[in-house]
């Protein structure tokens, strides 16, 4: 056709088109597509080769006969059968023990509430395997109380210690997230049941009991999912007891014979427990709402000194036994050690000793989490950023997605990803610092970004239009209008970033290598092999305790509403 007989009208858009200068894609766009890249790089290509391995029959071919061995092989399924059990135990005794005090401190007027609140948040970000190696050295063979107190067992090594440990290192975060929901209750719901004669035990089982099940559901999914991908807790209380993460560790890297393949699908059977318990806990939270219209402040019951006396003496019990860990090993840091058998002789020589070999552990565990940190807070801000306010209909979920992958993925199954991507040219990390720092921003990088967020959510788009209108690059009109607003989220949610990647184990202790040692990794190797200098283990958790409370003690003040993942 020529353009004599094109009509007039497609002539005109033709020629405008032509005219028409190419937009060139926006900066957020630009940003979108390279953290799009970086999280394929270091989350879901390594991940992908767990599959690939796992697959594979080593010439090039796909093979099930991985998952057959698995599932096959009884030390594999007794292990996942005792990791099932004992998480469904944990959760459900960390609820029964979390959820009724954090009622209690949310219902009635107790003394020294905001103590208790600290202490909640403070022992969030305690790792379970100090707990583990506190109670060993407590109730263990030969322990400190075993031959003192009239027990009914000659050790706490086995099962019953590892759901024991798990009750107090997990009830913290149960106590949390039902504080959060008895405190957002609506209170006229309690006097609009008042008002029609039911009793108060009625109301809570009929109504408040009801509008918490978000946060039962919750904390039971938290309790339960952090002792099945925990590796510390088992191997130093379980006594042999075989759980799938040791297994799985195990079949990686044991030193005398390795299975990568074997271990890769059982990481993958690991993740497929993992993503169903929390496709189950999604589904079992959405059959119904549990909103309510109400914005009234809860307020604080008064009780009479008989039931205040007997609520404030659980309180104290219940933060008793999750800091008694704490309580052990300051006690013991002071005390002389000979070839792994405690004596009463008070001493300065574990930190003397400690200071003079492994000053260089305590500042590679700074600067790595450090590191980690910073990367998080960059990554989870503008990744927060683009997936609230920018809503690309394909970079924005996708980035979504991408960033909550390592929320189901245990420790573990992370680190075996990356040591299977980053073991090979042309790029190999193992064996560096870069590869704990990649375990560090993957692990933390959901946490923060939800908290992130959630705090942008909060923040109106027309404080960056406002700046936009009168004239503000789009990064310029970001930094001066909504990173301010967003600034205490950015905090503490990176305070407990860094806190959380300093105490890190799971994944460490899989990918560290000499000379990039941290002090989790000390504490651990010190706990577990016999005749290791106890003494110098609990001097170097002390300071691991000092170097995470202290931050976040003052950080806590600063934002009184500081919450921990």
């Amino acid at each position: 056709m020529t353009t004599t007989d094109t009509p007039p009208e497609e002539r005109k858009r033709t020629m405008a088109a032509a005219g028409r200068p190419r937009r060139r894609p926006g900066i957020w766009v630009l940003i979108a597509v390279l953290l799009a890249l970086l999280l394929l790089a270091i989350i879901v290509l390594p991940q992908l080769r767990i599959v690939t391995a796992a697959f594979s029959d080593g010439h090039g071919g796909a093979t099930l006969a991985h998952f057959a061995e698995f599932f096959t092989t009884a030390r594999f399924t007794e292990a996942l059968w005792h990791s099932v059990v004992v998480s469904l135990a944990a959760g459900l005794l960390s609820c029964l023990v979390g959820i009724p005090t954090a009622y209690l401190l949310a219902q009635y007027d107790l003394p020294r509430r905001s103590l208790f609140l600290t202490l909640a948040t403070m022992a969030t970000v305690s790792p379970p395997f100090l707990g583990a190696y506190a109670w060993v050295m407590l109730l263990g063979r030969g322990g400190i109380l075993t031959d003192v107190l009239p027990l009914p067992f000659d050790t706490i090594i086995g099962p019953g210690g590892i759901i024991w440990v798990t009750i107090w290192a997990t009830q913290s975060m149960t106590f949390l997230i039902a504080y959060d929901t008895f405190r957002s209750i609506d209170p006229s719901l309690d006097e609009a049941a008042a008002s029609v004669g039911s009793n108060p035990w009625r109301t809570r089982l009929r109504i408040v009991l009801p509008l918490a099940v978000p946060a039962l559901v919750t904390g039971f999914y938290t309790a339960a999912m952090k002792i099945f991908a925990d590796f510390g807790t088992p191997l130093i209380i379980g006594g042999g007891y075989r759980m799938l993460p040791v297994e799985v560790y195990n079949e990686f890297l044991s030193e005398v014979s390795t299975n990568p393949a074997l271990a890769s699908s059982a990481s993958l059977v690991m993740l497929a427990v993992a993503g169903a318990t929390l496709a189950v806990q999604q589904w079992a939270l959405r059959r119904r709402t549990y909103a309510s219209v109400g914005v009234r402040t809860r307020p604080l019951q008064p009780v009479g000194r008989a039931q205040k006396l007997l609520m404030t003496g659980w309180l104290c019990l219940v933060f008793f036994l999750s800091f008694v860990p704490h309580l052990v090993v300051i006690g013991t840091s002071f005390l002389t050690w000979q070839t792994g058998i405690l004596t009463w002789t008070p001493t300065l020589a574990n930190y003397r000793q400690l200071f003079a070999e492994d000053l260089g552990t305590i500042l590679t565990s700074f600067v790595l989490a450090g590191i980690g940190c910073v990367l998080c807070i960059l990554v989870g801000v503008l990744t927060a950023y683009i997936t609230v306010r920018r809503r690309y209909r394909v970079l924005a979920p996708a980035l979504n997605i991408m960033v909550m992958i390592p929320y189901i993925l245990p420790g573990t199954v992370l680190a075996i990803g990356l040591i299977l991507s980053f073991n090979s040219a042309p790029l190999i990390l193992t064996g560096t610092a870069t590869i704990i720092v990649l375990v560090y921003l993957t692990r933390r990088l959901p946490y923060f970004m939800k908290s992130v967020e959630a705090a942008m959510t909060q923040v109106h788009p027309a404080l960056e239009e406002a700046a936009i209108s009168v004239g503000a690059k789009p990064l310029r009109a970001f930094r001066q209008a909504t990173l301010p607003a967003i600034r205490p989220a950015v905090v503490s949610g990176g305070t407990v970033a860094f806190l959380q990647m300093i105490t890190e184990l799971s994944a460490t202790i899989m990918v560290y290598a000499v000379p990039f040692v941290t002090m989790t990794v000390v504490i651990f190797n010190n706990a577990v092999q016999p005749g290791s200098p106890f003494g110098v283990a609990s001097a170097m958790t002390v300071v691991l305790m000092v170097s995470v409370y202290v931050p976040l003690y003052f950080v806590r003040r600063r934002f009184s509403d500081l919450r921990t993942s």
